[in-house]
This record gives C-alpha cells, structure tokens and sequence, in this order.
C-alpha cells in the first residue's frame, strides 16, 4: 500500500486540528533499544511507504543502526528505516513503552509513537491528543485519589502552560518534553480515567491575566501558610503573582521541616556572600521572621532567602534560624518555592468544598478563565517571563 507524503499530511492534519501535541519520552534517556507493544485498540504501523497492522500485545524490538531504526518481533525483522511510527485506530489506543538499552521501568501512553534517530541515540515522540496530554500532566504534578475539583485546577494550569510553551522545542523537532523544565508527564495509570473525566470538565479552558495574556502558571506543593510574590523569587513582579495568605496547608506533612548544617558550613556560605565571620555572634545570626522572607540579613547584609534554599538543597526559602555551639538549626515552613497555587491548600480547599475556578481566583489575582480559542497565544516570551511551574529540590 503506497502512502503519499504520509508523515506531511498526518503532521499538518494535527497542526491544523491543533489538538495533537508531539511529546519526547525518555527525553533524559540516550535511547538506543526500546520495546513497544500495543496493549489497548488497534495498531498501524508506518514502515516507509507501506503500513502493517499490528496484533494487541505484538512485541516490537526498536533498535538503533547507525542514522536508521532496525524493527523486528519474536518471528521476524521488518528492516531498518528513518522513520518508524505506531498509529492507533480507534480514538482509545495505548501502547506500552519499554526502555531496554539503557533499562528503565516501562510506561503505558496514549495515542501515536514515532522513532528515528537524532542527536546521536533513538527519539520517541509521543503523539497524543491534547486533553489526554494535560490528564497525563495532571497525575503526574498531582498523583492519583485526590478531589476533581483540585484536578480541574491543575488541568487550567498545565494547559495554560502547555498552549504558551508550546513551541519549546520547536529546534529540535517536537512541542515539548516529558521532564520537569517543560511538565512532568509519565504517561498513564490505572487511575488516569477519573482525571481525564475532570479534565474534559474544563476541556479547553485556560488562565489569562487582565490583559488576556496567559499566566505563568506556577504552582507548588505547600507554601507553609503564605505564598511568595513572583518578584521574590524570580525576576518579575507579575500582577496575578502576590502573596496571599493561605490557611489550608498548614496541617499537611510538607508544611513544617527542620534541617541542621554545622556552624563551619553556615559561616563558610555566609562568607561567599561577603560577610566577615570573624564579627558574628549568635545573635547576628539568629532569624526568627513573622512572614515569609525576601532575604536573611547578618551584619548589614541581605542575603536572598531563595539563595540560601539553593546552596543548602532546602526544601523551602522561608525558615528561622537558632544558632547552637556548633551548628544552626532551620525551622522551615512549606516545601517548593511559594508561587501561585499551593497544591496542599488546594486539596484542602477542595475537600472543603471550594470549586477549581474558585480555587484559582485564591492563588492568583484579578485573572480570567477562558476558552483557549478567544486568546492569541504568543509562544516567544522573554526570558523574565519563562519560570518553571514546580520545583522540587532533590
């Protein structure tokens, strides 16, 4: 069966339905063996200018050969080619992905799978449909048996994100990847359905300022009962990113840490940033702040508190100080760097009652919910306005 121009129609049929998004899994990963098998649907796949229909939980080897993807089964090599893709039929497909050289743990996605090979190793671009991309997102960033209406909040964010970064990796041939500096996404789970419900709740709705611009759509685990003003953190102060106080977290385990570093290393760190330590006393060093912190001062000298989390891995930038004979204690509060929506609150808020549109209204000032369609998206931003949208110090 002959395919003319096949990849050029699939691809420009996407773009022009501007619901398929392509995705690099194992984007971290110099791919150079995977398996994939079908496990859900039905299968075609593309093996240069002809199709072969694949059976549910037929075993394909994808193997790198030089610039080309060797394909074969338990039975038979179907050659090497630049371009290998799995094409679902049904609208319900899923395939299971298995990493063997290097080995990682399998994952289960939706939709489309293409191999070739670039930058040196295999690239397996996951084509999928946008709303089961955002749900994927959404488990990922959340996790699994939590409340809808905190799923529908998530879902907003991740796909206010997606749509205004969606030519991240335009350079390198796909929308954007599977690791945290794009969004997390791990593909599906067996508790995937009852998000993607959620997501299909708010399908096509999106976050936009007063100016009918996307947010930066930040999130975090817990603020510790307060969250950061934008500008506290990153560059920008961005209107719809102040600080507000927040009620709802401070029962849940991420709200309290307590961290202990040796006196020698306190110093040591205090005195990169230009403080004479041979002047400091306990007291200097002692911090005890009623709301959460811009910086930490020790003799005359401001020391931002997002500097401090950096150096020391801390799980938050907002923490007192108490100073012993040998080393100084942190008391902190949350866990992540304190901007837009609380993840702990909004469960919270969530189990409470409170709706997602409601619960985005909290965390982010004088902002819109709106249909994606009504917005010009401009994907070019500057670089004050690009930040991540959850950070985890590991």
């Amino acid at each position: 069966m002959k395919v003319f121009c096949f990849f050029s129609i699939l691809f420009l049929s996407f773009a022009a339905a501007a619901q398929k998004l392509s995705i690099s899994v194992f984007n971290d990963t110099n791919l150079s063996t995977i398996l994939v098998t079908p496990t859900k649907g039905d299968y075609n796949m593309v093996l240069g200018d002809s199709i072969t229909n694949i059976k549910p939980f037929q075993i394909l080897y994808i193997s790198r050969q030089g610039d080309s993807v060797l394909v074969r089964d338990e039975n038979r090599s179907y050659g090497a080619y630049r371009r290998v893709t799995l094409i679902g039929q049904t609208g319900e497909d899923v395939f299971r992905l298995k990493p063997i050289i290097p080995a990682k743990p399998a994952r289960l996605y939706d939709d489309n799978i293409t191999f070739y090979v670039e930058f040196d190793r295999i690239m397996a671009i996951n084509i999928i449909d946008r709303e089961k991309y955002i749900a994927a997102v959404v488990l990922a960033e959340t996790g699994p048996n939590k409340e809808p209406e905190l799923y529908k909040a998530q879902a907003l964010l991740a796909r206010t994100f997606t749509v205004s970064h969606v030519d991240k990796h335009q350079t390198e041939g796909f929308n954007l990847c599977d690791q945290e500096h794009c969004q997390a996404y791990k593909g599906r789970s067996e508790s995937f359905h009852n998000i993607y419900d959620a997501v299909l709740d708010v399908k096509d709705l999106i976050v936009v300022d007063s100016a009918l611009r996307p947010i930066s759509a930040a999130f975090h685990a817990n603020c510790g009962g307060q969250t950061a003003n934008s500008e506290d953190v990153w560059v920008q102060a961005l209107p719809y990113l102040r600080s507000v106080n927040d009620r709802f977290c401070t029962s849940a385990p991420n709200a309290r840490w307590e961290r202990t570093i040796p006196l020698s290393e306190w110093k040591k760190f205090l005195a990169q940033q230009g403080i004479d330590t041979t002047k400091v006393t306990r007291e200097n060093l002692d911090f005890s702040p009623k709301e959460r912190p811009k910086y930490y001062p020790v003799l005359g000298v401001n020391i931002p508190t997002t500097a401090v989390r950096k150096h020391f891995k801390l799980r938050s930038a907002w923490f007192s100080v108490s100073t012993g004979k040998s080393e100084v204690r942190l008391s902190g509060r949350g866990y992540g760097h304190g901007v837009g929506l609380c993840q702990d609150g909004a469960l919270a808020m969530a189990q409470r009652g409170w709706t997602y549109d409601q619960i985005i209204q909290y965390y982010f000032k004088d902002v819109k919910i709106i249909d994606v369609s009504k917005v010009y998206i401009e994907t070019e931003k500057p670089d004050s306005l690009e930040v991540k949208p959850f950070d985890t110090i590991q």
